[in-house]
């Protein structure tokens, strides 16, 4: 098997992972449509790029430090924490925004960049993601050396997370036209709900493993 097609088919395996970064994927693009979703997916691809980048050159001690692994996982999760209260505390407002708010056919450069942060910042500040990362590099490295060959299985790694995410943004646009106000009140409260429990769970590990 080439190192392309394999590294693919381990992007396409992301497709069964409920982090944080899918529940930002979906509420993006409920709110505001494909594109909204597009770029918010964009932002989690190069998220991990840099992932990659930063642990193939040096910094994978850095992240292995246990002191340092504390001080991102307690960033990490005030920062999931603080976006889940948002979510759980005042999803009657963001639902009538949402509402009100007619999606633009075109989205202008601040909202590219506003969606496309969104999907940037909740991915990379998730120390899991690195952890990951490492785990996937040092296989990479093992099974391929450190190469072009080894960042061929990593370039497709990240393709093949890019298509799930784009195949979910397909799908939340399809089941958009159906949501009505009071659902979107549930969802919120259910985003928030699970990025207060991603927030906990980051904040449990760095503490207790």
């Amino acid at each position: 098997m080439s190192a392309f097609l394999h590294g693919y088919l381990l992007g396409l395996g992301f497709i069964i992972f409920l982090g944080p970064v899918f529940f930002t994927l979906l509420k993006s693009t409920l709110q505001k449509g494909f594109w909204a979703g597009f770029f918010v997916a964009l932002g989690i691809v190069i998220g991990d790029l840099m992932a990659i980048i930063i642990c193939s050159f040096g910094a994978i001690p850095f992240f292995k430090n246990p002191q340092n692994q504390f001080w991102i996982g307690v960033i990490g999760s005030v920062l999931l924490l603080g976006v889940g209260l948002k979510f759980l505390i005042s999803p009657e407002k963001k639902a009538k925004k949402d509402e009100d708010c007619e999606v633009p056919k075109k989205l202008s450069g601040a909202n590219y960049a506003s969606f496309f942060g969104q999907g940037f910042l909740i991915n990379f500040i998730n120390p899991f993601v690195f952890i990951v990362w490492i785990g996937i590099i040092g296989y990479a490295e093992a099974e391929y050396g450190f190469s072009p060959t080894m960042f061929v299985f990593l370039i497709a790694a990240l393709l093949g997370i890019f298509s799930t995410d784009l195949t979910k943004v397909y799908f939340a646009q399809k089941i958009k036209r159906f949501l009505t106000p009071t659902f979107l009140i549930k969802l919120y409260r259910f985003f928030g709900v699970i990025l207060i429990g991603f927030g906990l769970r980051v904040l449990y590990f760095v503490i207790f493993q």
